[in-house]
């Protein structure tokens, strides 16, 4: 597989945190085996050092302020400007990995403080610069990674956007076509609507390739924007089964059909269902099925 291009926070890899540790977390730790990746820390880029004063996000009159409360001292104009140079000369990265809780890298899970009370969650100023930024790629922390749910569909969009991402550099008509092929079935799990837009996009050969390659990448990255629910992918196995469904004896099918159902009531693991097509796949030798990113996303190594 392609090797996503991700920034990720520079605690996962070095002590810089504000009190000179280094955040040890195992599915970090695996991710960065498959991944190319740079580091940074906002905190440091900003003139603070190893360790230093701690700092919290204020709700202030008119906009959140980022205060070191020991100091006094006010960072915002200096925090804002570096993730605003920062992020106008990034390319080419499929994601970001921050730190959970940092006052400049949290996803939504930074105490917002007012009058010395925590009055809710925020962003850090980073992560909430890279989210206005870049819309359409995944931004998350470790602490929402640990969640099977949102880590899966991390995982599967930096592993596809990475494979776009590099077919790009071809820029050969059939090599986006053999791209959407393998992606049908997870982006009709994803996103019936956008699958219909992109295959008619792929069949236009009315369009000059350079602007179709911009359209289709601005539309699959839209597609992967929601989780698919188990209805979604409920539709999508037995679409899969349908492939095999005359070649199977009558306890055979109901066995299947059993097994997608338990997993539509949430009381199976999806991997399950799937081991069992890509085994049928290879009884009736059929390479269509098994060259479908639906069947592994991303590494199996990185189901934890």
């Amino acid at each position: 597989m392609i090797k996503p291009k991700l920034l990720i926070s520079r605690c996962f890899s070095q002590p810089v945190r504000y009190n000179g540790g280094i955040v040890n977390d195992e599915f970090i730790s695996k991710l960065k085996q498959h991944i190319e990746f740079i580091d940074l820390c906002p905190e440091l880029e900003i003139g603070l050092g190893v360790p230093r004063q701690r700092l919290i996000i204020m709700d202030g009159q008119f906009s959140k302020r980022l205060i070191q409360p020991e100091t006094g001292m006010d960072f915002t104009d200096k925090i804002n400007e570096f993730s605003r140079k920062t992020l106008s000369y990034l390319t080419d990265l499929d994601g970001f990995v921050l730190k959970a809780k940092s006052p400049s890298c949290g996803v939504g899970s930074t105490k917002l403080y007012r009058n010395n009370a925590v009055k809710g969650k925020t962003y850090g100023f980073f992560a909430e610069a890279i989210k206005k930024v870049f819309l359409h790629l995944p931004l998350e922390d470790e602490g929402r990674l640990r969640d099977e749910g949102i880590r899966n569909h991390f995982l599967t969009r930096i592993f596809a956007f990475a494979e776009l991402r590099n077919i790009l550099k071809d820029s050969e008509a059939k090599t986006l076509i053999r791209f959407h092929t393998r992606y049908k079935y997870l982006l009709m799990t994803y996103s019936q609507k956008h699958l219909k837009e992109l295959g008619k996009l792929v069949a236009d050969s009315g369009i000059p390739l350079d602007e179709k390659f911009k359209i289709y990448r601005l539309k699959f990255y839209e597609a992967f924007l929601k989780r698919p629910t188990l209805k979604r992918h409920v539709n999508t196995l037995t679409h899969l089964m349908g492939y095999f469904s005359r070649k199977l004896n009558l306890k055979e099918r109901q066995h299947l059909i059993n097994l997608i159902n338990k997993f539509g009531e949430g009381k199976l693991p999806l991997k399950s269902v799937i081991e069992l097509l890509k085994s049928m796949s290879y009884r009736f030798d059929n390479e269509y099925i098994l060259i479908q990113k639906y069947l592994e996303p991303y590494p199996e190594e990185l189901d934890v």
